[in-house]
């Protein structure tokens, strides 16, 4: 019994010191309406092809950085390593009110998966937030 106790005390400080870091990440919510206080909660993931995808990116914390990557990615599933093409790269400068969030809209004209990530131009290893959504 003092063994067990010993192995467990050893297992929670392994997990509390062991110096993983944590991401935050943010939120990313998809319309086919301009997002608005009304409709923010109405947010879908289906869109038909031509169609218009609003999107609001909602960061974890105030972004300090004056820049931020948006990239839209088709994802294949036809693929045995599950291979993605990149659609879409934009970079958008951030006004001094709008370090929580950022708002835009793209129209994609092909069938399939996509994923959306967006990141910090200081840090373009790891997104601030990953959403999918689908075009029939």
């Amino acid at each position: 019994m003092k063994y067990l106790k010993i192995v467990l005390c050893f297992l929670i400080f392994s997990l509390f010191l062991s110096g993983c870091g944590v991401w935050d990440r943010g939120v990313i919510l998809f319309n086919t309406q301009p997002i608005t206080k009304e409709n923010v909660m109405n947010d879908t993931r289906y869109f038909t092809s031509g169609q218009r995808v609003y999107y609001l990116f909602i960061a974890p914390k105030r972004m300090s950085n004056k820049y931020i990557r948006v990239q839209v990615f088709k994802m294949n599933d036809k693929d045995s390593w599950g291979g993605a093409e990149t659609v879409r790269t934009k970079d958008f400068r951030l006004m001094k009110d709008e370090r929580y969030y950022h708002m835009d809209y793209f129209t994609i004209h092909q069938a399939g998966r996509y994923g959306m990530q967006v990141f910090s131009t200081d840090d373009l290893q790891h997104p601030l937030s990953v959403g999918e959504f689908f075009v029939k």
